[in-house]
């Protein structure tokens, strides 16, 4: 009887030490999909720039703590995601990296349709021309053309830019229906903690303009003695929201050139980029 007993209990403990094993597994993977966000959220950072950035940097960015900087660039630098810059301090974007990007543009059908929309416009005007995407309270370039003799901007695809600083983050906020657009700007007036209710207030200032005008504009706001027009727009099937914009470096043109120019001739390019691409699978871009 103590035999068959003892077995008796071990069965009825086998319930329990399987759900404390199942917690274990729980947990495990939860903290492994925290590590991973973080990773992520670290290599957001560079904003897809090949720069490389110190360790301080990378904390001012981020937010994390300095041993949590450590160890997830170590982790990343062994991982090939990230490399040890020439002078053995600050990191870049490795390798591995630069390959998730290249694949994305590879496979991108944006790059075949709308390239050569938008570089038309950029050879007309001696302009960049920018269609960016959001991504949290950001916006990435997912195609980007440059005129002929333009100074750089310093973008380009995969860069980002705040959807606070820049015209084409406003445009793209702009678009959104009324809740997801109070959703985004209390996601703004949060991250810019002090200054919340200051740059909620020039973004509805070009919600004004985008009302009016069907554009809004920006100068020096992100990168200084540059200035950029913009226009929301949405391609694909079914309709993605995005912003298209064109900028340039020097100071911003005369209010009867931006009015009579390029502001029609960029919602003209934003037209034939939705025409052009109403049919592609919106999930694709």
């Amino acid at each position: 009887m103590s035999g068959a007993a003892g077995n008796r209990r071990a069965v009825r403990q086998l319930p329990a030490a399987a759900a404390g094993q199942a917690d274990e597994r729980s947990e495990a993977g939860q903290a492994a999909t925290h590590s991973l966000e973080r990773a992520l959220l670290l290599m957001k950072v560079f904003q897809g720039s090949a720069k490389p950035l110190s360790h301080a940097e990378l904390v001012r960015r981020s937010g994390y703590s300095k041993a949590s900087v450590s160890r997830l660039t170590a982790t990343l630098v062994a991982l090939g995601y990230l490399d040890r810059a020439p002078d053995g301090v600050r990191v870049q974007v490795g390798v591995r990296g630069l390959r998730l990007g290249q694949r994305y543009l590879t496979n991108s059908l944006v790059q075949e349709a709308a390239r050569p929309i938008m570089q038309d416009f950029a050879d007309r005007f001696d302009m960049s021309v920018g269609l960016a995407v959001a991504d949290q309270l950001d916006m990435v370039y997912i195609q980007y053309c440059n005129g002929r003799k333009i100074a750089t901007l310093r973008l380009g695809v995969g860069r980002s830019v705040p959807m606070a600083l820049s015209s084409i983050g406003r445009a793209y906020v702009w678009s959104q229906p009324p809740e997801q657009r109070q959703r985004l700007l209390f996601g703004i007036w949060k991250k810019s903690g002090e200054h919340g209710p200051q740059v909620v207030a020039r973004m509805e200032r070009a919600f004004g303009e985008l009302d009016a005008h069907g554009y809004c504009l920006a100068a020096g706001e992100y990168q200084r003695d540059t200035f950029a027009i913009s226009v929301p727009l949405a391609l694909g099937n079914p309709p993605l929201r995005m912003g298209l914009n064109c900028s340039a470096v020097g100071a911003l043109p005369d209010r009867e050139v931006i009015r009579e120019q390029l502001a029609p001739a960029l919602m003209k390019t934003a037209r034939l980029l939705m025409l052009e691409l109403e049919e592609v699978d919106s999930s694709c871009f």
